[in-house]
């Protein structure tokens, strides 16, 4: 006499996961409580007025401050840069001379300490100049 000790008898895959479901809804789930995580970034814009009656609208984007530890991180942010109907991000890269500059694939912008900018193309063509915060 064979006798098979330890085995299940056979069940249908079917009746199997209903039987896993079944137990999973016995269990209940506790839910944790979250933190609020914030993505807005503030920012401000800048509006440039050009020769030529030429508006550009620069916005920079503030750096959020890191609670941790108490100090803000990334000084020197990318900016949006509209110009006509066109809307590019710009990052920024390093001036040789006094200002701050940003550029991206298309287009550089200037900004000089005496608070002059320009805005020029890839090919060094000038977009806009003489431009000045409003």
């Amino acid at each position: 006499m064979l006798a098979v000790v330890g085995c299940k008898p056979l069940e249908a895959p079917v009746e199997q996961v209903q039987r896993v479901q079944f137990v999973n809804k016995l269990v209940p789930t506790a839910i944790k409580p979250t933190e609020k995580i914030s993505v807005v970034k503030s920012q401000t814009a800048t509006e440039f007025l050009c020769k030529d009656d030429v508006v550009i609208k620069v916005q920079r984007y503030q750096p959020k401050k890191d609670t941790k530890s108490k100090r803000r991180t990334n000084a020197n942010q990318a900016i949006a840069l509209t110009y006509g109907n066109a809307k590019h991000t710009l990052s920024p890269v390093v001036a040789k001379v006094g200002g701050k500059k940003y550029s991206n694939i298309r287009w550089t912008w200037f900004e000089g300490l005496d608070g002059i900018a320009v805005l020029s193309d890839n090919s060094g063509n000038i977009l806009a100049s003489d431009c000045k915060a409003k």
